[in-house]
């Protein structure tokens, strides 16, 4: 025979089931009576009407984890930053509110606005809540992360308040944001509150080397306001420069230490609280050592061994991978992979995983390679290609092209007229946005550039294998033609145009064709481009040539190169 304190544990256990399963409004004694096979009497003599038991099941059943979060909080390590504390609870509060505020609990509190005794046990329970949370406060502001201007009552009640809002919209939204966006809010919320100057006591333990690249507003003051967002989370800056300017951006590199109880999470949020786009990796020792310093290092050993230019160029753009290719293979030129010309025979192909590459990088890891291709000319390598040509009123430089050269090339591409680019794209935006880092060399072949003598680029000439894709040429439907295929496509801008400089480039786009190894060529021409059609008469190939819808595509076997065994 059971105990009335047995069947009291029964009816409550019952109850809180069908309340959770039909709310306050849905259930009747007699429902709870039937779920425990006792008497109706007997339910209401051992716990009240429906608004006794109801309170009852708040008081002993419904339980969230947010108290046992906020204590852990408040006995997390003394050198955890007091931030890491806001994000772990503004995380418990995103990834699953009804954690922190029970479904009975959020109608309990809804029924405390007209049932007294609702009211009374609620306000017994926010109660304990709001001490749980004042006392966290209380640790945050010993921990130097609140301002002195933040009142903590005020503090503690918003944090109450997020937390029951999301709760309650919780099951209702049909869309949410990102965690990380989410983090970053939280994260930022804690910079306004911050002192105006954040000074980190030294705490004891290991710290761990972290890299953060981040985008922050192209403003004054938005450099600092990453350095103090970061410092939030104890972190010490070790190194910062900026990578690229645009858009009204700037891409900001940091090498930081941070304290081991604080994970790469943390970090970025607050790196997100003053900036976009970021992205965290490992550090490592070498991080302490400038750029410049990174940069005569790998001169030092250029100098000596210039064969080993991939290598360094990989460790100064911090690639995880790098292999020297043949200029026919591999992967183009794209936000995470760098396709760089070393020489005629020899693309670079560095790739990192963690962040994209910004255009200084490219610039940096290119510059090195051409020292590396001008110390090997000095010791008597001829692989540092470029010719400097006579033109009609004037001479040119004619080169391979470096992805630098990408604002060049567009520039080039905005002083000629519509006409010039529609023959050469058939659209005049062809050129534009991913296309221009193609263009400018970053794609399997070879590009050569001709620079005038005050350096402007005014002539772009591309060598693509002729199953290239989206290669920017009125064909460029045609794939498939083979690996032994070069299509050929070249621009010059206006003003340099009926001067010979086309006939010298496209001498030595064949040329570059028959270096890399291509037995035939191949060019897709609209049939109205009789200044095209003329130059590749006087290559002296022999041409097939058929013309389909507007369309000349003129073919010619290629001779090998000189000095290419027979």
């Amino acid at each position: 025979m059971t105990t009335e304190d047995e069947q009291r544990s029964r009816i409550i256990d019952a109850a809180a089931e069908l309340f959770a399963e039909h709310g306050y409004e849905g259930t009747r004694l007699r429902m709870v009576a039937a779920a425990t096979g006792l008497p109706a009497r007997t339910v209401k003599r051992l716990t009240g009407g429906r608004a006794e038991l109801f309170a009852a099941v708040m008081a002993e059943k419904v339980h969230s984890d947010a108290g046992r979060r906020l204590a852990e909080a408040v006995a997390a390590p003394a050198d955890e930053p007091g931030v890491s504390v806001l994000l772990e609870a503004g995380r418990g509060i995103f990834t699953a509110p009804s954690r922190s505020w029970d479904v009975l609990e959020l109608e309990a509190m809804a029924r405390a606005h007209r049932d007294p005794t609702m009211r009374a046990v609620e306000s017994e329970r926010v109660a304990a809540r709001r001490a749980n949370a004042r006392t966290v406060i209380r640790r945050l502001r010993e921990s130097g992360t609140i301002d002195a201007g933040v009142d903590d009552d005020t503090l503690t009640h918003f944090v109450l308040a997020l937390s029951v809002g999301m709760a309650m919209v919780d099951p209702v939204l049909e869309t949410r944001p990102r965690a990380e966006d989410w983090n970053a809010m939280i994260a930022r919320i804690a910079l306004a509150m911050a002192p105006p100057d954040i000074l980190v006591p030294a705490e004891e333990g290991g710290r761990t080397p972290w890299r953060v690249r981040i985008d922050v507003p192209d403003q004054p003051g938005a450099v600092a306001r990453l350095a103090r967002a970061l410092a939030t989370v104890h972190s010490h800056t070790i190194g910062m420069q900026v990578v690229e300017t645009r858009d009204g951006l700037r891409t900001i590199d940091v090498a930081l230490t941070a304290p081991a109880s604080v994970d790469p999470d943390e970090i970025l949020a607050a790196a997100g609280a003053a900036g976009q786009h970021g992205f965290i990796t490992e550090g490592s020792a070498d991080d302490a050592l400038d750029l410049p310093t990174r940069v005569l290092d790998g001169a030092t050993v250029l100098a000596t061994y210039p064969a080993w230019a991939p290598q360094a160029a990989a460790a100064l753009v911090e690639a995880d991978r790098v292999e020297v290719i043949d200029p026919t293979e591999g992967t183009d030129d794209r936000a995470n992979v760098l396709r760089l010309q070393w020489t005629p025979d020899r693309h670079v192909l560095l790739q990192r995983s963690w962040a994209p590459f910004a255009r200084a990088e490219q610039t940096r890891a290119s510059a090195l390679l051409r020292l590396s291709a001008a110390i090997a000319t000095l010791s008597g390598d001829a692989d540092a290609l470029g010719w400097v040509e006579s033109i009609r009123d004037g001479t040119v430089w004619i080169r391979l092209a470096h992805p630098e050269d990408a604002e060049l090339v567009a520039a080039m591409h905005a002083r000629s007229s519509e006409r010039t680019r529609y023959l050469r794209y058939v659209s005049t935006g062809e050129w534009r946005d991913v296309q221009l880092r193609r263009l400018a060399g970053g794609h399997r072949g070879g590009t050569l550039v001709a620079m005038s003598e005050e350096g402007a680029i005014v002539g772009l000439a591309n060598v693509f294998p002729a199953d290239e894709p989206d290669r920017g040429t009125p064909a460029a439907g045609e794939g498939g033609e083979g690996a032994g295929v070069a299509e050929i496509a070249l621009i010059i801008e206006d003003a340099y145009q009926r001067r010979g400089l086309g006939t010298a480039m496209l001498r030595h786009q064949v040329a570059l064709a028959q270096r890399l190894g291509f037995t035939e060529v191949l060019a897709v021409v609209l049939a109205e481009n009789s200044g095209m059609l003329e130059l590749l008469r006087r290559t002296g190939l022999t041409w097939q040539q058929t013309i389909e819808s507007g369309t000349a595509t003129w073919r010619a076997p290629l001779p090998p190169a000189p000095g290419t065994p027979a």
